[in-house]
């Protein structure tokens, strides 16, 4: 494992300046050539002691966005996302958005039947009735407190969940899908069988199904969601991921803005990313947790000009405590955090020249 200065393409100019959404195919999250120069061993060593606390199930990403500098332990490794997933959602939700073919005005009447189980605000307020919100509204709780009935709703919206991974590959991004909707991951977890309709699997269904079930048929489903192919990412990828969206790519400055300001407004998981930082410190995230997967992806705006680090930490194991990979992500964060901060201030950035000739430094559209 080596922490690796790696090329990586800013979007068009034309999406950085806010030009037309129509041509957003064209402008491709190009992750660059391939890497040039490393950063110290003490970093590696350091990442990779971090890591060892939760042995080999984890995966850490990083990309430096304005000079391309990567970070990386096992981050080919395919992970699975769980509410993760809520991000490539947005972007194929926005994109539909700036299409004009959706209104964040708009108003729904969500029926019971959408209610989904897991963490879901929206169903635990309905006092079990239907209810009218807008879709704004949807949007804002899928992002900021992950709600899982809001999510199903907006991924309906976006496509469904093939148009979302179709949305990624058409921005460049690979090695992140997203398979299916929350209705059915829950199914899956807890061992109801795939024939079950989708239409038949919401929030008080699921229930009576899955208390129906033997023990052992859910604890399987439970173990085996750990390394089901479905709905992963690799941390890498995750990355590229978030530095796209804050560099606004294949969407208008108005939705770029939005999805950054509600992943800001999350406060779900504060002892992983931002656990450890500086108090204060700005950080655009969004986090998933199911199963054994206790993961933490986001933006962390670095002090005094140095610009912004895209993490992405992902954690897979039922053999851990949760104080234990949670602490795991915010020390791995800090180590990231402290080596970027002051390598802007000392000078290594400007190693991004053995790549490129010079450091990229560039504004993102909005930002």
């Amino acid at each position: 494992m080596r922490l690796q200065l790696a090329g990586v393409g800013l979007v068009a100019i034309c999406a950085l300046l806010g030009g037309p959404v129509g041509d957003a195919e064209a402008q491709a999250f190009d992750p660059g050539p391939s890497p040039a120069c490393v950063v110290p061993d003490s970093l590696t060593r350091a990442l990779e002691r971090i890591a060892r606390r939760v042995g080999s199930d984890i995966g850490i990403g990083a990309l430096h966005i304005e000079s391309g500098m990567t970070a990386s332990v096992n981050g080919h490794v395919r992970f699975p996302m769980a509410s993760v997933s809520k991000v490539p959602i947005a972007l194929a939700f926005l994109r539909r958005v700036d299409l004009g073919e959706v209104s964040l005005d708009g108003r729904l009447r969500v029926p019971i039947t959408d209610f989904r189980p897991g963490n879901s605000p929206l169903a635990s307020w309905s006092g079990g009735r239907p209810v009218t919100v807008s879709v704004d509204s949807l949007f804002k709780l899928m992002i900021t407190v992950s709600d899982n009935t809001a999510t199903d709703v907006i991924l309906r919206m976006a496509g469904g969940p093939e148009a979302v991974t179709r949305r990624l590959r058409e921005l460049g991004i690979e090695e992140i899908d997203v398979d299916r909707s929350e209705a059915r991951t829950f199914a899956d977890l807890v061992g109801i069988p795939d024939t079950v309709p989708e239409g038949e699997l919401y929030r008080y269904s699921h229930f009576r199904m899955r208390d129906a079930l033997p023990d052992s048929v859910r604890q399987q489903a439970r173990l085996a969601y750990g390394t089901d192919s479905r709905d992963t990412a690799t941390p890498d990828a995750t990355a590229r991921l978030l530095a796209a969206v804050w560099e606004g790519a294949g969407l208008s400055p108005g939705s770029r803005d939005l999805l950054i300001r509600r992943m800001e407004e999350s406060r779900s998981g504060p002892r992983r990313i931002r656990g450890l930082l500086p108090r204060g410190t700005p950080v655009a995230h969004k986090t998933g947790t199911m199963a054994g997967a206790i993961n933490d992806v986001g933006i962390v705006s670095l002090p005094e000009g140095a610009g912004h680090l895209a993490i992405a930490v992902y954690v897979n194991t039922l053999y851990r405590t949760t104080f234990r990979r949670e602490r795991t992500i915010a020390q791995a964060s800090r180590a990231l955090y402290d080596y970027f901060s002051e390598a802007a201030v000392a000078g290594p950035l400007a190693a991004a020249a053995c790549a490129h000739g010079q450091p990229r430094m560039m504004t993102p559209a909005g930002g």
